[in-house]
């Protein structure tokens, strides 16, 4: 268990059976999706969106060898946001993935993102046939 000196506290474990947390290298994927973010979101929020729902999928690279640490991580934005743009969107993930996560800038590995966004401006189709 990891405990911050607030008593912040995260499980971690890398045990094959029965896991109670995530291991140490899933954090650290974590860590920089949520760091990327926090900054998303209250940018979102400066701009006044109505955010239904934002999420990053993570994925990470690493060769086999010891150390194994991550060579590329890529994350995934997801937003449900009507009225964002894409190219506000692309924007405000490449602050938060290039500029503003020092997660992210503590890493040494090629960092890359991708956006999707399930609400395109301008797309013809009814929402309900966007969704499905």
């Amino acid at each position: 268990m990891g405990e911050t000196a607030d008593g912040q506290r995260v499980m971690i474990d890398n045990e094959k059976v029965a896991r109670t947390g995530m291991s140490p290298m899933q954090l650290v994927l974590n860590a920089v999706g949520a760091c990327a973010g926090m900054d998303i979101s209250h940018m979102l929020n400066k701009r006044k969106l109505t955010v239904n729902s934002y999420t990053i999928q993570m994925t990470g690279e690493r060769p086999d060898d010891v150390p194994s640490p991550f060579t590329k991580v890529v994350a995934k934005h997801v937003f449900d946001v009507p009225g964002l743009q894409r190219e506000m969107a692309d924007r405000l993930v490449d602050l938060a993935m290039n500029k503003y996560c020092s997660v992210g800038a503590s890493l040494n590995a090629e960092l890359s993102y991708e956006v999707e966004l399930l609400h395109e401006v301008g797309d013809p189709r009814p929402l309900d046939e966007v969704n499905a």
